[in-house]
């Protein structure tokens, strides 16, 4: 193409990008052709006629996003370029995008399961549902004690629930039993058996990913995990390769989930019948969560997955430094 003038080309990007005509509008204004028009745009854009930024806050990592899809057999995963954020703010943009995320999963008359933690708590604050929905909203595991609303599985099942102006469930049973049969006496209990049932009839289930660091504050058990793990609980599970857990269950670096009375004192529908909801959705952010997130992967606990690009980029890291080492 002979040489255009910046005037033209100026003319053209101007009412292709601020006035919103159309390519063939602008040619027959012009009196030439459509493919002459995109010549001239794609022209301004290589001299600097026209300077295309993206400064959407939530970009996601797209490559990172098919690595992990083709690498796990997922269904869905969003992966947050997290840049320069603070950890707070990669939290909060992957709970935007496991937002948006199931919002479109949400159908009339579904039942939808919840966890606790920081993730999901991230998640629901960023619902923004179109209006309300025939929804069932129900705890899968019982009350951590945290006596902090932003985390506690209880006060997020009710903020989901309010968002969709839906009903909920409580499970009037606390994260963990002191022992395996007590755990069977309190799961006995009607309203306890009742809402497990609805629980494990969920169509989709919003969870986070626990990692074994987080089991530590100081010497002893974290404070969500206080009074109910031991230090010996502690050690077995560190000696026994566990790196993780999900709805209070704990599974070993290969997904395999690893026999300990702990899991049998767990009050929650637990890992086999998560496995069996037709849609998990995951998420879980930082460096210390890599080998938890692994082992859920390789688990198949989840189907799909929300997380920032650092993360994930550690996960694949990770598999990629297993398969060598087998």
């Amino acid at each position: 193409m002979s040489e255009v003038s910046p005037d033209l080309l100026a003319e053209v990007a101007t009412l292709y990008f601020e006035h919103d005509f159309t390519q063939a509008k602008i040619a027959k204004r012009l009196g030439t052709s459509r493919s002459t028009v995109s010549r001239l745009l794609k022209q301004a854009r290589e001299s600097g006629v026209v300077s295309i930024r993206i400064t959407y806050p939530y970009a996601r990592d797209s490559l990172l996003e098919t690595q992990l899809l083709e690498r796990f057999g997922l269904r869905a995963v969003r992966v947050l370029r997290g840049g320069t954020r603070t950890a707070d703010e990669v939290l909060n943009g992957a709970g935007k995008l496991a937002a948006r995320l199931l919002e479109d999963l949400i159908g009339g008359g579904m039942i939808l399961g919840v966890s606790y933690g920081r993730s999901i708590a991230a998640t629901i604050r960023n619902l923004e549902p179109a209006g309300p929905q025939e929804l069932t909203v129900v705890q899968l595991l019982g009350a951590l004690g945290s006596d902090n609303p932003l985390i506690e599985g209880a006060d997020l099942a009710r903020e989901l629930a309010g968002k969709y102006n839906a009903t909920y469930r409580y499970l009037y049973a606390p994260l963990v039993a002191k022992d395996p049969r007590t755990r069977d006496l309190i799961v006995s209990e009607p309203l306890v058996k009742d809402v497990l049932s609805v629980g494990e009839q969920a169509d989709i289930a919003l969870v986070g990913i626990g990692a074994l660091q987080e089991l530590r504050a100081g010497a002893g058990p974290s404070f969500i995990w206080k009074g109910y793990l031991s230090e010996s609980d502690l050690r077995w599970l560190e000696q026994a390769g566990a790196v993780g857990n999900m709805c209070a269950q704990f599974f070993a670096a290969d997904g395999s989930v690893l026999e300990h009375s702990l899991n049998e004192r767990s009050i929650s529908v637990g890992l086999a019948a998560l496995k069996k909801i037709p849609t998990v959705l995951s998420v879980a952010c930082g460096q210390h969560k890599v080998a938890a997130i692994l082992g859920a992967l390789r688990g198949r606990f989840t189907d799909i997955l929300v997380t920032d690009n650092k993360t994930a980029a550690g996960v694949l890291d990770l598999s990629k430094g297993l398969d060598l080492a087998s």
